[in-house]
């Protein structure tokens, strides 16, 4: 199909003016939305406007609104009172070279962070990489608006950074979407953080990142439940804490686990998951694998309490709740 304007019409009446042509064939995909909104507002305005008027129009902060024309400044398309224009105008390509000398080692990626990539820099990886510029297209369309600087930053750094497929990308991109709309707060931090934990698991197939989901699921299901069981207020689980409760589904029954829950809410003055781990930890000591055995265990140490005089002649319980309370308190924090 196509279109043409109408050569008359309302829409003249407030007058026209002119647009490069390059802005169209070169930024459409590489300038984000208020980007090139805001280089419109300039140029309808004569090629000339503060950034409070922008910011006005855009219904946005002046700030913000520098931050958008900062772009426009580095591409050496417009220049402020505080910044002349970047020397070379409006050209593409011809970045490799520094490309290469920013492509991390694999040594250095298990020790440095991932880069906060600049505008610039978010430029030049589209323009070589038509692969990340439909990514970023699609992300945008998962988000259902324009992607800040920090997530094309963090989406850019888990594909070249990680390593992680596009298609993996955008699942963990998915995911944190439906958190965000549950209510989570989490920020790009987050969304960093799982693409760097699914690289160091060797996540990149979708089967593979389909699986990590299901975990992902059944690991925050299990953490609601637990939290419920110690009466203590919901929170999202800390990388740490998903770790710690793995490892009790994988060698517990939810049965013993929630029995640990109880045990912690009888003897424990304030609730704490970190207390549960302890008393989880004991019995994974003593190879306590049934509810019937920790209550045996139990019942000894309350036994051993009430009669310590008599406790030389019994047997000594394989945990202590007292010992367990004092770890709880000094141990690392895994409720922080």
């Amino acid at each position: 199909m196509v279109y043409k304007i109408l050569p008359f019409g309302g829409i003249w009446d407030g007058g026209m003016f002119s647009v490069p042509s390059l802005i169209a064939k070169n930024y459409i995909k590489l300038a984000s939305e208020y980007q090139l909104k805001a280089l419109l507002i300039i140029l309808s305005n004569g090629g000339n406007a503060d950034s409070r008027l922008v910011a006005k129009i855009l219904g946005c902060t002046e700030s913000d609104a520098d931050d958008f024309l900062e772009f426009w400044i580095d591409e050496g398309v417009l220049q402020s009172d505080l910044k002349e224009a970047a020397p070379k105008a409006v050209k593409t390509e011809e970045k490799a070279p520094e490309k290469e000398e920013k492509k991390p080692k694999k040594k250095e990626l298990e020790i440095l962070p991932a880069p906060t990539l600049t505008p610039p820099e978010i430029v030049a990886a589209l323009r070589d990489n038509p692969e990340l510029r439909d990514m970023l297209q699609t992300a945008q369309e998962v988000k259902g608006k324009t992607l800040s600087t920090s997530e094309e930053s963090v989406l850019i750094n888990a594909h070249q950074y990680y390593g992680l497929p596009c298609e993996v990308t955008l699942t963990i991109l998915q995911y944190y979407v439906g958190e965000k709309s549950k209510g989570k707060a989490i920020g790009t931090a987050y969304l960093g953080a799982m693409a760097k934990n699914w690289s160091e698991e060797g996540i990149t197939t979708l089967d593979a990142a389909e699986e990590k989901l299901k975990e992902l699921e059944n690991s925050n299901r299990l953490w609601k439940e637990i939290l419920a069981a110690c009466s203590i207020t919901y929170r999202n689980p800390t990388q740490k804490q998903r770790e710690m409760i793995k490892d009790w589904a994988d060698n517990f029954s939810s049965d013993l686990i929630f029995y640990a829950c109880e045990l912690m809410c009888e003897n424990a003055e304030k609730p704490t998951v970190k207390y549960v781990d302890s008393i989880i930890k004991n019995w994974k000591k003593a190879g306590i694998k049934s509810v019937e055995q920790a209550k045996e265990e139990n019942k000894k140490h309350k036994e051993s309490k009430e009669k310590p005089n008599n406790s030389k002649l019994k047997s000594k319980p394989s945990f202590d709740i007292s010992e367990i309370e004092k770890k709880a308190m000094f141990d690392d924090n895994y409720d922080i």
